[in-house]
């Protein structure tokens, strides 16, 4: 399951002890619409970590907060903090070996 954050519930994904992964998208981006039913079918297959998307539209201060240049964008956030970064769209096989290596 894929939760939607913003400015509000960001402090979820900071102030928890589990691992997130955090998709920073938006509506008229080609590679985030690619990129969607990816990251939605990866949340539904791994127990672990929790899966989050930020909509750069509406929430522009995360973004900056987290210095996202491109989208889509991808972190994994440990204990509050960024561990690992990527961007742009990834197959279904990359997204989930990438979220391995760095879980």
């Amino acid at each position: 399951m894929v939760e939607q954050i913003d400015q509000d519930s960001i402090q979820k994904v900071e102030g928890s002890d589990e691992v997130w992964v955090i998709d920073f998208w938006a509506e008229w981006c080609a590679p985030c619409k690619k990129l969607a039913p990816v990251f939605e079918e990866v949340s539904e297959e791994m127990d672990k970590p929790k899966f989050g998307k930020v909509d750069m539209q509406e929430s522009q201060q995360l973004g900056t907060k987290y210095g996202v240049r491109a989208l889509p964008t991808l972190l994994i956030i440990k204990n509050g903090e960024e561990v690992s970064r990527t961007s742009g769209a990834m197959k279904k096989e990359e997204l989930k070996n990438w979220i391995k290596e760095n879980v």
